[in-house]
């Protein structure tokens, strides 16, 4: 059953919500056929988001039932919700649609959160560095700032010697591989995710980790000592593409070493995609400038163009009333 909203003031007058149903698709793939170039990802998912039982595919619609814009609330997990796939009709822009939709996100959050009974919770959302308008919405309705990433990529780089430098990680590692994550400074200055397609930020909870290792996504890296006893590195990716129209890559969602090492398991990155037969590596860096010089160093370059910049922001949920019982 959907929550009864309080929605801020303001708001959009003239909007009301409504879940998205399969009678919309015609509408948002108009949409989306004009959104970045028409490369979209929005019609990719459009099933699953309407299928999603714990968060909402929800529309924003004027007074004659015109669909005006669309968003997606998904619940990661416990206390963990993320708002992404905002989109407004272009003929529409620039009458506060997009901001309406926003809002109606974020007090959808608190509702289901607080109907949830969990203790602490947080929505969060990624936008491009350069959206100055959405990142003054998001001061607005009390969102931080947490972390910053740019997108990376390199050629692989076949090197039997440093892809070896590698071991696929296994469940019996997943205790040793929680320690290693949980002294990392960087663990902690990527607000404890990985940063994954579509810019989602995900949580690496014990649940999370077993699933990645059970779907052969992380390896340990043993490339300071040489000792498979000791992690020195970790690495989280998958092979695929990122976007429509994009050859497979081998998408780094997480990448971690020991003090001193990050360029060199950055490198060795590159030797381990050589071997799982896709031409380049990726991966959205956090934005620090001692992990930029050293991913740098080994070899990995910015797109030409200066994209892919995205800024991660949060709110903590549970402080203000955006919801009724």
């Amino acid at each position: 059953m959907q929550p009864l909203l309080h929605l801020p003031d303001s708001t959009h007058p003239e909007l009301t919500f409504r879940p998205v149903t399969a009678a919309d698709r015609e509408v948002l793939e108009a949409i989306a056929a004009q959104t970045w170039g028409g490369n979209d990802y929005l019609m990719d998912v459009f099933e699953a988001w309407i299928a999603d039982s714990e968060g909402m595919f929800y529309a924003g619609c004027l007074p004659d039932g015109r669909l005006a814009g669309a968003a997606k609330l998904t619940r990661f997990g416990a206390g963990e919700w993320w708002l992404e796939g905002i989109r407004v009709d272009p003929t529409l822009r620039g009458q506060g649609i997009g901001r309406a939709i926003h809002a109606y996100g974020v007090a959808l959050a608190e509702a289901l959160h607080h109907a949830s009974g969990e203790e602490s919770g947080e929505v969060r959302f990624c936008t491009d560095v350069g959206n100055a308008p959405v990142h003054r919405m998001a001061a607005t309705f009390q969102f931080r700032q947490v972390a910053q990433f740019w997108r990376y990529s390199a050629r692989v780089q076949p090197s039997a010697v440093r892809a070896q430098t590698f071991q696929p990680c296994t469940l019996e590692h997943l205790s040793s591989l929680r320690a290693f994550l949980d002294s990392s400074p960087h663990f902690a200055n990527v607000q404890v995710s990985t940063i994954e397609a579509r810019w989602q930020c995900r949580r690496l909870t014990d649940a999370r980790l077993r699933a990645l290792i059970e779907g052969g996504m992380v390896w340990l890296w043993h490339g300071i000592q040489h000792n498979s006893a000791h992690i020195d590195g970790v690495l989280i990716g998958y092979v695929g593409s990122p976007y429509r129209k994009m050859p497979p890559e081998f998408n780094l969602t997480y990448l971690d070493a020991r003090v001193g090492g990050l360029a060199s398991i950055a490198q060795a990155a590159r030797a381990l995609g050589a071997t799982l037969g896709v031409p380049s590596v990726r991966h959205m860096l956090l934005a620090r400038g001692e992990r930029l010089v050293a991913i740098e160093q080994a070899g990995w370059r910015r797109p030409k163009d200066d994209s892919g910049k995205a800024c991660l922001f949060s709110r903590t949920l549970g402080q203000a009333t955006a919801y009724i019982n």
